[in-house]
């Protein structure tokens, strides 16, 4: 089977966003895809009954990715919006994961990883520069990310 990698981007993002929808399928909840370059995010999800709807963004990791999740300098700002969720899914060698959080807790998360990074002083004690992306990766992961994985119950549903 050929491996999904990093050299097509497109493919491995939309890739996830499929999976995301089957593992919100499998679990009787309707996922609709919305159309592409929505910048906020890829999917609505919504319960059998219409009484509960969520909006998700789907980051995802390709398999042999040892970087972690790149993400864009905006994943950092808090949205303040109790129904919009991030899940980051990582295709690795043996199965799929799904690390899912509430967005403005992601981006909490990250803009400390990015702060700490930026405040700490390069090795030759010169300040570092501002970079354009964020990252997210298992290095920085505490037992609460762990605790995500595949426990679609955050989303409320």
């Amino acid at each position: 089977m050929t491996q999904i990698t990093n050299k097509n981007k497109n493919l491995v993002g939309t890739t996830g966003e499929y999976l995301v929808c089957a593992e919100l399928g499998k679990l009787g909840i309707l996922a609709l895809l919305t159309p592409k370059n929505n910048p906020l995010f890829d999917i609505v999800a919504v319960s059998p009954d219409a009484s509960k709807t969520v909006t998700i963004q789907v980051k995802t990791m390709s398999e042999g990715n040892k970087q972690g999740w790149r993400l864009g300098t905006d994943i950092s700002e808090k949205k303040y919006n109790k129904t919009l969720f991030t899940v980051l899914v990582n295709l690795n060698n043996t199965e799929v994961d799904y690390y899912i959080y509430e967005y403005d807790v992601l981006a909490e998360k990250i803009s400390n990883i990015y702060n700490d990074y930026i405040n700490t002083p390069k090795k030759d004690g010169t300040k570092r520069k501002e970079v354009n992306f964020r990252w997210f990766d298992f290095t920085n992961f505490t037992s609460d990310d762990y605790n995500r994985k595949n426990n679609w119950k955050i989303l409320g549903f």
